[in-house]
């Protein structure tokens, strides 16, 4: 049994992803992407530990939850490879008069609302681009999975991320949505089109980043 964040809870990991955010845009992608390699490298040496309790929590079998781990490390690679070249300026144009280049930022303070039947692999195609990016991240995963959230947040911890940067929000439904009143920058959203479309409507006045995944 777990508490639901309350709304104090979750304003206040959102007060606090804000405040840390910039301190870690400022490190270097090297180093960012070195702590993501790390978590890789924890979630690889806990494998077995870790699928058993995804499959105790929402019940695929283990060898699944195995396979799902194991493609977890695969994507990660492939961001650690590319990122670096993602998001290397651009230059556009370079004349003696006028140099324009385009350049990549971070959006800030991201929420990332993931699903049920795939945890690792579906939260971690948002949260470890939006880390390597030098965005905070509040992580709301499925009810169904969230001793598996919780763990994903203790490895992040573990591999150098700051708590702050990173958090996890624990509830159902009412949590995500009290997630998607707070005044972030982006909303990441696998799930439902019923609950999809609720966000999409509650983020068009605010002209969020939005990406919906829905079933």
């Amino acid at each position: 049994e777990l508490a639901d964040d309350s709304a104090e809870d979750i304003a206040e990991k959102y007060r606090r992803a804000r405040a840390a955010q910039p301190a870690w845009a400022a490190v270097t992608l090297h180093t960012r992407l070195a702590a993501i390699l790390r978590f890789k490298n924890l979630v690889e040496e806990r494998k077995t530990e870790l699928a058993i309790t995804l499959t105790r929590e929402m019940g695929k079998p283990i060898r699944q939850s195995q396979a799902e781990l194991d493609a977890v490390a695969g994507r990660i690679n492939f961001f650690l490879e590319h990122t670096e070249r993602t998001l290397a300026p651009e230059t556009v144009l370079d004349d003696p008069k006028m140099r324009e280049q385009i350049t990549h930022e971070p959006l800030g303070v991201v929420a990332n609302v993931s699903a049920w039947n795939y945890p690792w692999f579906v939260g971690s195609n948002i949260f470890v681009p939006a880390l390597a990016a030098g965005n905070a991240v509040l992580y709301k995963p499925s009810e169904f999975a969230t001793l598996t959230g919780l763990a994903i947040g203790k490895l992040l911890h573990a591999a150098g991320v700051p708590p702050a940067v990173f958090s996890v929000l624990v509830g159902s439904g009412s949590t995500g949505a009290l997630l998607v009143d707070q005044p972030v920058d982006g909303i990441f959203f696998t799930g439902s089109y019923a609950t999809g479309a609720r966000i999409a409507a509650a983020c068009a006045p605010r002209m969020l980043k939005l990406q919906l995944e829905l079933g």
